[in-house]
């Protein structure tokens, strides 16, 4: 009898659901939804009962915080079902990137100020313009007396409005009252408030501070929305080496490359809490300033140090723990 139960009541009734799931929707939704409004009164006082014994114990029972976060989980479960079909892999990503965006900080994406492109607000207007017109960027920060003063952010539509209407002769032009006010966002902003904030206040644009109000980098819309669906590269971006696949399986890394894009871009699980980027994460882990020609055996990875300017990680080499089953 067990064994017919659990063939002809168990597994034949749910095999045929899942394959056929809208059609027994269907059919069993209007059937289920008055049997709870039926049972709807004895469930209600069960539960009341059972409350009130447990008050009478001083057990507290009331919702907690991670029922709030349930449906949360239920779509990261439904995503996960799908991990081993490649046909819904890239869909599968961005599913995911989307439920992360308010648990990523702005502090993690950001482009740090070492790489940022300013200018500065005290040279002739003719340079600044021929910087402008260089530049591959359609927004560029202006600083004044030291690069972490930023005064303004100089849009190259407005820049060039402003030339055509001087005329020949731009030199006279006042660069700075141009620019924009800059709009400056802590860097433990979740990226899910800076998006909405973006949107509220119509910028893509934003300098990003730490707690000391010490600009750290910038922030633009492309950032967050390259969090979800993966880089976007136009005509005029930069192409900049970061991750170069080796024939062994292994992967050469700048220092700068952050965890996020690799762990997004190759499926890995490098813990990013504590480091934005690959260097980071190795000085973390290491305690020390590694040499040249060390090596580190981190979460399962081999991480060879390849090469360093002065303090800083300039290039690493990472072998996944099956450099084999790794693909592009």
């Amino acid at each position: 009898m067990t064994f017919l139960v659990l063939i002809f009541a168990e597994v034949m009734p749910k095999t045929y659901a899942i394959k056929n799931a809208n059609t027994m929707a269907l059919a069993v939704g209007r059937p289920v939804a008055v049997l709870v409004s039926f049972l709807s009164p004895v469930t209600h006082a069960v539960e009341i009962l059972v409350r009130g014994l447990f008050r009478l114990f001083g057990v507290d029972i009331r919702a907690s915080d991670d029922a709030e976060h349930e449906p949360e989980q239920e779509l990261r479960g439904a995503i996960e079902l799908h991990t081993g079909d490649e046909e819904t892999g890239l869909e599968r990503v961005m599913l995911r990137s989307v439920l992360d965006l308010a648990d990523v900080e702005v502090g993690e994406i950001m482009v740090h100020r070492s790489s940022v492109h300013a200018l500065n607000a005290d040279l002739p207007a003719v340079d600044l313009i021929a910087a402008v017109l260089d530049s591959p960027y359609t927004r560029i920060p202006l600083w004044q007396g030291e690069p972490d003063n930023i005064v303004g952010v100089l849009h190259s539509k407005a820049l060039f409005r402003a030339v055509n209407a001087v005329g020949d002769d731009p030199s006279g032009l006042d660069v700075k009252a141009i620019a924009a006010e800059p709009w400056f966002i802590p860097e433990t902003t979740p990226l899910l408030d800076q998006l909405e904030a973006f949107r509220e206040r119509r910028e893509h644009f934003a300098m990003v501070v730490d707690e000391y109000g010490s600009l750290q980098g910038i922030v633009t819309l492309e950032d967050i929305i390259e969090e979800i669906v993966g880089e976007i590269d136009d005509e005029h971006d930069l192409s900049v080496p970061g991750v170069e696949p080796q024939g062994d399986g292994s992967y050469l890394v700048d220092g700068t490359v952050t965890i996020r894009d690799l762990n997004r871009e190759y499926e890995w699980g490098l813990p990013d809490e504590e480091a934005a980027t690959i260097a980071g994460l190795v000085l973390h882990e290491a305690r020390r300033i590694p040499e040249v020609g060390q090596s580190f055996l981190l979460f399962d990875f081999r991480f060879d140090i390849v090469a360093r300017h002065r303090h800083k990680i300039t290039r690493v080499r990472i072998t996944p723990p099956n450099p084999d089953a790794v693909t592009d």
